[in-house]
């Protein structure tokens, strides 16, 4: 069992059980059989054989108000073997929830403004819609249009670039949440241009929703200027640019084999003693380079506090409790006793902070290691990035096994992987503490946060077999000795309601 804190036998466990297991009309909607059959026996061009569904994928799934939207990536064939893709969108709310109007399509299918009511799921779909969210995805995709602002931004605003002109441009998405966030990866040439200097081969831009822009350029300038620019122990990207009025972020090459993320999964898949080595190595580069991140002096805008946290997993379990409202009275004495333990374990003083700290943004290439994604840097407490990191470590090495349709895991499965990723986590954790102090009952508060999260983002993204290791994975949490214990406020101390000592700022610098 982990060692960083561990559980009474607590009747909180036990009334976990109503979140154990997704509704059948949830899972139906997402499960990509029953949604081509659901097609099938509503739009007319599929039933009588006009066009054949060949393929169905079933995307990413949000929770907004009280429903679901799920996007689908529908393929089909005419009868002369032609081939086409639709990208449909389809909205489901919860029986017992006023309901869409169920309409026959008015117009052919994939044609502006189709919409079917799929009557064996209980849903309308469409065509998706245009996204809004995202104004500058449209020119970060074309080759000529990135070309034109990648040049013009980088040699505005990175001096030593000053000169760059860029011959060609291969623009790649890497990666997209509709509505929220796109990275796009370039190729650039500089051949046959006259007067210019060269610059990188590769750069990325990133455009989001929001203000995660700023954000992310603001930090990566403040952790560029500390230490960690030099890359020891680990790589950090270099900013480039900032377009405030497109919301795009520009900024230098990383080296990438694969993810630490991917490692993870290869390790367990193989059971290969060289993939195994390679992990420990590279778990111990990824808990110096957040040492150091948290000791680099980098300012930031935001403080990010225990309270921010618990209220960020209030606010999701709220809109889980719009669709379905049996469900937050199930969490909130969970969260009740979380908040009475905060308030008696004084929290670390607060200092630079990755905030989403997961495997997948630390980046491998031979013997070095990069950290990415600073879109959430803040300013907090040591834990809050130790804590996700291990509970990211236990979720993805569990779900090598519930991910894996071909290989059934039995509950014993599951505890045994479990076993096994509490010493990698701990050596981890170990290895941070080689370098930085942290307090080791607020990683315990924080990585029963991240757990839960977990847990409830099982339901909002519609993903039974997380859910599946998610609960044991929580439970095997709550059940180690002292998690959820209140500890005795030290003698003399003074404790804030929130669990911060009296004393430290909590303002940024």
């Amino acid at each position: 069992m982990s060692t960083v804190s561990g559980v009474d036998q607590l009747t909180v466990v036990d009334v976990l059980g109503p979140l154990r297991e997704l509704p059948d009309w949830l899972v139906a909607a997402a499960d990509p059989v029953r949604v081509a059959n659901a097609l099938v026996a509503s739009v007319p061009e599929l039933r009588e054989g006009r066009l054949r569904v060949t393929a169905v994928d079933s995307g990413q799934a949000r929770l907004k108000e009280d429903r679901w939207t799920i996007r689908y990536r529908v393929t089909l064939t005419d009868p002369d073997g032609g081939e086409r893709t639709l990208r449909l969108l389809g909205t489901l709310v919860p029986p017992g929830h006023v309901q869409p109007d169920a309409r026959p399509p008015s117009v052919p299918l994939g044609a502006a403004g189709w919409r079917c009511w799929l009557s064996r799921l209980g849903m309308p779909v469409e065509v998706e819609p245009p996204d809004d969210d995202l104004p500058a995805l449209a020119v970060l995709v074309d080759p000529e249009r990135s070309r034109a602002l990648l040049e013009a931004a980088i040699a505005e605003q990175s001096p030593r670039h000053r000169d760059l002109r860029i011959a060609t441009c291969e623009p790649r998405v890497a990666r997209y949440s509709p509505g929220s966030r796109c990275t796009v990866l370039y190729r650039l040439g500089f051949d046959c241009v006259e007067g210019s200097s060269r610059g990188p081969d590769l750069v990325v831009a990133k455009t989001y929703h929001g203000d995660k822009g700023r954000v992310a350029w603001g930090g990566m300038r403040a952790v560029w200027d500390s230490p960690l620019s030099r890359g020891d122990p680990v790589h950090v990207a270099e900013p480039l640019a900032f377009l405030p009025e497109l919301n795009v972020l520009i900024q230098g090459p990383v080296r990438e084999e694969q993810t630490l993320k991917q490692l993870i999964v290869e390790a367990w898949r193989t059971h290969a003693a060289a993939a195994r080595a390679r992990l420990d190595t590279a778990v111990a580069q990824a808990a110096h380079g957040l040492a150091v991140l948290h000791g680099c002096g980098a300012a930031a805008e935001v403080t990010v506090t225990w309270e921010d946290e618990l209220a960020d997993v209030r606010q999701a379990l709220g809109r889980l409790g719009n669709a379905i409202p049996a469900l937050p009275p199930t969490v909130e004495p969970l969260l009740a006793e979380l908040a009475a333990r905060a308030a008696a374990c004084p929290a670390d003083p607060v200092g630079p902070a990755h905030r989403s700290f997961r495997p997948a943004q630390v980046l491998l290439c031979g013997a070095d290691a990069s950290v990415i994604d600073f879109d959430g840097f803040c300013h907090a407490e040591p834990a809050l990035d130790v804590a996700m990191f291990r509970a990211t470590v236990r979720d993805i090495a569990l779900g090598e096994l519930t991910d894996d349709v071909e290989r059934a895991s039995r509950d014993e499965a599951l505890h045994a992987r479990a076993d096994e990723v509490d010493a990698l986590c701990d050596a981890f954790l170990a290895r941070y503490e080689s370098h930085r102090p942290v307090s080791r009952a607020r990683v315990a508060l924080y990585e029963t946060l991240d757990l839960l999260t977990v847990v409830l983002h099982s339901w909002t993204k519609v993903k039974p077999s997380r859910l599946r290791h998610g609960m044991v994975l929580l439970e095997r949490h709550l059940r180690t000795p002292g998690t959820l214990r209140r500890p005795r406020a030290r003698p003399g101390s003074r404790v804030r309601a929130g669990g911060n000592r009296a004393g430290p700022a909590r303002a940024s610098p």
